[in-house]
């Protein structure tokens, strides 16, 4: 027994009125082409077979959206059931609306019996155009709401294992900085001083983002700063930067550690394998409706025996993570620099500030 209120149950002989007033012009505009072809044989005037048309083909196209085949089981043999009945009471309205007499049905019965037959096999062929397209637009919006669903789960997958990166500090550079640091304790006491206080600005930038979903892209930045600051510690004169990010785009949304991982790069397959180093500029701009970050590396280059052709496996999960991030309205390149090293260019919707 249903639990819902009489009220609110489903009702099909109401339901079968609802339909668009688009569907509604198109069946009364294919019943009166078909009308307009039976006028032809017919010497009576044009409201004749127009009213006769209509009355079946109104009536079966209710009693189709009453018994709704594309949602049932055994959907052929629903709308055969549906239409035979539609014409059925077509047939009625015709001999009421038309006021044939009882007498007159009875002595034309074979010609009402061709009536119904004729409103039967157009009926059936025209509910199968409609049945056909219904069921297309159903598939399609099922594959649209299943391409939705993994484009959800592909987004949580890298979101997860964001999350599990986001809760590493990377061992190898965290035992690197405490060595130097220890090193210049005995060797430089205030040099020791300095290091130590870049890995705690490093870690009090990197900390809070271990739990964190979303970030800005000043954090981002600042996080970029205080990472740099160590390895020039470290890389001595051959490390330079710059970071140029206007104060108006320091709020806006940007996801956790995709700047970091593009700073990294550049670092590791740029600055460090040339003998000279090198220099770091971060750069961010405004453009039309997109948000462009921009690290460029005066180092190796692309085309070097130790760079990056761009398909590593951090580069790959900056795309990777674009994409399920933003779909196709994210964007990476990675080009070479003037006069010499490499240019990765982040493309993210922008994002206005809301006005307070």
């Amino acid at each position: 027994m249903s639990t819902l209120p009489a009220a609110t149950r489903p009702n099909p002989l109401i339901d079968g009125f609802r339909v668009s007033w688009r569907t509604l012009l198109l069946i009364v505009a294919i019943d009166t082409a078909i009308a307009l072809v039976l006028w032809i044989d017919d010497s009576r005037p044009f409201w004749h077979p127009l009213v006769t048309v209509q009355l079946f083909g109104l009536s079966i196209a209710y009693c189709v959206s009453v018994a709704a085949p594309w949602d049932r089981a055994q959907p052929m043999r629903r709308l055969l059931v549906a239409v035979a009945v539609g014409s059925l009471i077509g047939i009625v309205l015709v001999i009421l609306v038309k006021g044939y007499p009882l007498s007159d049905v009875r002595t034309r019965f074979t010609f009402f019996a061709m009536n119904f037959f004729a409103a039967f096999v157009n009926g059936l062929l025209i509910s199968l155009i409609f049945f056909v397209k219904r069921r297309e637009a159903r598939a399609a919006a099922e594959l649209h709401k299943a391409e939705a669903e993994r484009h959800l789960l592909s987004k949580q997958a890298v979101e997860a294992e964001l999350k599990l990166m986001q809760a590493q500090v990377e061992p190898h550079f965290l035992f690197n900085t405490l060595a130097s640091v220890q090193y210049l304790v005995e060797t430089d006491p205030k040099q020791a001083n300095v290091l130590l206080g870049h890995l705690i600005g490093y870690l009090r930038a990197a900390l809070p983002q271990l739990r964190a979903s979303s970030s800005t892209l000043g954090r981002e930045a600042s996080l970029a700063e205080a990472y740099l600051n160590i390895l020039k510690m470290r890389m001595g004169p051959r490390l330079s930067f710059a970071i140029d990010v206007p104060p108006a785009l320091r709020d806006h949304p940007f996801p956790p550690n995709l700047l970091i991982s593009l700073v990294e790069n550049a670092i590791k397959h740029g600055i460090e394998p040339a003998a000279d180093g090198g220099t770091i500029r971060l750069g961010a701009s405004h453009t039309d409706d997109a948000l462009v970050v921009t690290v460029t590396d005066t180092g190796l280059g692309l085309d070097a025996p130790a760079g990056t052709n761009g398909q590593g496996i951090g580069l790959t999960n900056v795309r990777e993570r674009l994409a399920a991030l933003y779909g196709a309205r994210g964007r990476f390149t990675l080009e070479p620099a003037s006069p010499r090293g490499t240019r990765a260019t982040l493309s993210l919707p922008y994002e206005a500030p809301v006005a307070a």
